[in-house]
This record gives C-alpha cells, sequence and structure tokens, in this order.
C-alpha cells in the first residue's frame, strides 16, 4: 500500500481543499488529483464530494480515513522508535560475558556506556565460556566477551583486553615466601581449577603445555573463582586465576603470589559474535567501545 498517497488523502480529508494541500507539498494540483484518483481506482469506490468551494468524504471515504489515520499514526511510531534506536535514546543491549571478564572487567566497560548513553537499557549475563557461546549462538544476545579465541567458524573472535594470571598460595604454604617454583614442583602440587568449559581453565591448561608444564596433579574442580580462592586460603591447594580476580587477597596477604620459573602467565580476552549477523545501533556502539577504548582509562589500576 502506499503510504504516500494515504498521507495525501488524509491532508484533504483534513483541509478540504485539493489546492491548499497541493501548495503544503510543493505539488501540482493535478498530481495531488492524481493520487486521489489512484486510491479510488485501487479501492473500486469516490472518496469525495467534490462541492465547488470544499470537498468532503463520502462514506467510504469516511472509512478509509480512520483506518488510513490508524496508519499513518503507526508508520510515525516506527519511525520514531528507529530513529531513537539510531540516536541510541532508546533500544537495549545485552551482553554475555565468562565468569572472570563478566565479574571484573565489563562492568567498568557498561558503566562507561551508560554513562553515553542513559537510555539504553543495559544487561549482562555471566557464565562460563561454554555457555556463552551456546548462548550466543542462540541469539539470547548479540555479543559476548570471553577468555580465549573461540574456534567455531561461525563466531568472529577479536582480543580487546590483555589480562595477567597469577600463581597463588595460602598464606601459611611453604612457597608463601616468595621463591619461584619450577614446572616439575608445580605439577607435583595439588592443584584447585575451575570446572570443564571454563575459559581460565582452558587458557590455562593451554599456556602451561605450551611451556612444559604437561600434566597438573588435579586435586579440586570448583565452578567459580570465589571457591578456589576460599580452598586455597584453606590450604586445599594452589591455583593460578587472573590477577584481577586475587587483587583483593594478594592486597590483604591472605593469598601470596608465586612465580614459575620459565612461563609467561597471561592470555587475551576476546570480543565474539556471530558472523554476519545484524547487530543493532546499541551493540555496534559497544563493540566500538570496546575496541577502541584504552581499558587502563576505566579499570582500577592493579599494582
Amino acid at each position: 500500500m502506499d503510504l504516500i498517497k494515504l498521507r495525501t488523502f488524509c491532508s484533504i480529508a483534513k483541509k478540504g481543499n485539493f489546492s491548499a494541500v497541493a501548495e503544503d507539498l510543493f505539488m501540482s494540483q493535478s498530481a495531488v488529483s492524481q493520487q486521489i484518483q489512484a486510491l479510488e481506482r485501487r479501492y473500486g469506490v469516490t472518496l469525495f464530494d467534490r462541492g465547488s468551494k470544499r470537498v468532503t468524504l463520502t462514506e467510504p471515504g469516511r472509512i478509509l480515513y480512520q483506518k488510513a489515520q490508524k496508519m499513518l499514526e503507526l508508520e510515525d511510531e516506527i519511525n520514531h522508535e528507529l530513529d531513537d534506536l539510531r540516536g541510541l535514546k532508546g533500544g537495549e543491549l545485552r551482553v554475555g560475558a565468562s565468569t572472570t571478564v563478566g565479574n571484573y572487567v565489563m562492568p567498568f566497560y557498561l558503566g562507561k556506556f551508560k554513562q553515553l548513553y542513559p537510555d539504553v537499557k543495559v544487561s549482562l549475563i555471566v557464565e562460563n565460556t561454554r555457555i556463552i557461546e551456546e548462548k550466543l549462538l542462540a541469539g539470547e544476545f548479540s555479543l559476548g566477551v570471553v577468555e580465549h579465541e573461540v574456534q567455531n567458524p561461525s563466531l568472529e573472535s577479536i582480543p580487546v583486553e590483555r589480562d595477567e594470571l597469577v600463581l597463588f598460595v595460602g598464606p601459611d604454604h611453604r612457597w608463601a615466601e616468595g621463591k619461584a617454583v619450577t614446572k616439575d614442583e608445580l605439577m607435583q602440587e595439588p592443584f584447585i581449577t575451575r570446572e570443564a568449559g571454563s575459559g581460565t581453565r582452558e587458557v590455562i591448561e593451554q599456556t602451561l603445555n605450551k611451556a612444559g608444564v604437561t600434566q597438573l596433579n588435579v586435586a579440586l574442580e570448583l565452578g567459580n573463582s570465589s571457591a578456589i580462592k576460599t580452598a586455597v586460603e584453606a590450604g586445599l591447594g594452589v591455583s593460578i586465576l587472573s590477577r584481577r580476580a586475587v587483587h583483593a587477597q594478594l592486597e590483604s596477604k591472605l593469598l601470596k603470589p608465586v612465580r614459575v620459573k620459565g612461563v609467561a602467565l597471561e592470555r587475551d580476552f576476546y570480543l565474539i559474535c556471530v558472523a554476519d549477523r545484524y547487530l543493532s545501533p546499541a551493540s555496534l556502539e559497544f563493540k566500538a567501545l570496546l575496541e577502541n577504548t584504552e581499558s587502563s582509562s576505566l579499570l582500577p589500576k592493579i599494582a
């Protein structure tokens, strides 16, 4: 249906004059008449009683006018809402993040986004990396940030944040004095790790394996960083997590950092999205924020 003709029709119904509407639309009167005639042919009815001074709606014309008004109001609402989305005066941003980056990094980026676009509703879903990939592919959110590069060919991944991992022990552990340990010593020590599917676990295993630490003595598998920190503090073993996850405990001396000779514990956080899938204006802006903002300007300094 031609909404332009309907808009012209409604204008004539309100003004009661073809020439006045033609002047408002910067059109010739004949062009306006042709639009109305096209509508009349389309519906097989006469829409106006054409008097000498003023035109009035016929009965079919009144029916069309009532319906056309609703249609044009709906189109105006659509245009308004889409304009708001383009200008980020509304809409929603849904982001998924794996556990460490979701708990310790993403809140600062989302806080910055809310400062820039306060009218956009923001939500963050935190799960382990495997679940974030599954939910992203299922369309539950349009962007994810995870702790290692994904292998699924349907997903695009971009490194957006460098992260330091740290081996840590309880304050009474024999390694707490600060002496660097060897790879063999690490492989023999009871190790507490995250559950299968955790991005942190996969990165740690890959990094250690490349450095020659081929087999960890896994004593416990726990589902979150808080449980791991408590278990290490209780003397149940040693572990490796993001320095951001253990910063407070290291500062308060509840946990102690330990170096491993010949092993550099670092990784990247990755922004992921489904290749060629539509991204809303809010998602595009948040993606740009992650790609272009120096994390040092947002994240707390860690010694």
